[in-house]
């Protein structure tokens, strides 16, 4: 397991004095305000919490899912792990810092990973699902049928937009797009879509100087 997680902010970024109080649930952990996607707490059973140290709590899911996002995060973060394909993968995965649990529900285990966006006052993000198939390599006909028929285009491009949280710069306020909106997605609105181009926009001019300041990798 990794070092104990550095003290980092609990107040989700993006957020101001103003904001709402969250609600804290568990442990004095809150909803993960910046999730874009994907399994939420207070609509889903299980859903993504923010741990009071900052870091992320990412549910298990039920077998087989569950105990094999556990095992992956556990080999490629063992302190023997020597495979130099694992240690290279590293770099870009979350920092994993083992299980959590809460005291009052001690078999309700959680992954304790990294917040990757702290370090943003205004992160833009986007989720996105990789690869050319959604299903389980061992699921039934009936579910790759279900799975391909809800965005058959992610076969040929290789993924599906599942959510992003765009931040206006003029407004200073964000916008957000589901799953709907990816799956609206078709090779040319890919190029031209203009949710896309904004949440890349404000990245891009700031990390443009830093690349031509930078010297050339040979």
């Amino acid at each position: 397991m990794a070092a104990e997680p550095p003290a980092l902010r609990l107040r989700p970024p993006g957020s101001t004095g103003d904001s709402p109080p969250v609600p804290r649930l568990l442990g004095g952990c809150v909803p993960l305000s910046h999730q874009v996607a994907g399994h939420m707490y207070g609509k889903d059973k299980v859903g993504i919490l923010q741990h009071p140290d900052g870091t992320v709590l990412k549910q298990l899911q039920p077998p087989p899912r569950g105990p094999r996002e556990l095992e992956f995060y556990t080999m490629v973060y063992a302190a023997d792990c020597a495979d130099a394909d694992l240690l290279e993968l590293r770099k870009h995965l979350p920092k994993y810092y083992g299980v959590w649990s809460p005291p009052t529900a001690p078999n309700d285990v959680y992954l304790k990973l990294e917040d990757v966006t702290h370090k943003f006052n205004k992160p833009c993000i986007m989720d996105v699902k990789i690869g050319r198939k959604s299903y389980d390599p061992f699921a039934s006909s009936e579910k790759i049928q279900q799975q391909v028929s809800k965005y058959p285009l992610m076969e040929e491009i290789g993924f599906l937009v599942l959510g992003m949280r765009v931040y206006h710069v003029h407004s200073d306020s964000y916008e957000t797009q589901n799953q709907h909106y990816g799956r609206s997605l078709t090779k040319e609105t890919l190029k031209e879509g203009e949710h896309l181009n904004e949440c890349f926009a404000t990245a891009v001019s700031k990390m443009v100087p830093i690349i031509f300041d930078s010297p050339a990798e040979q």
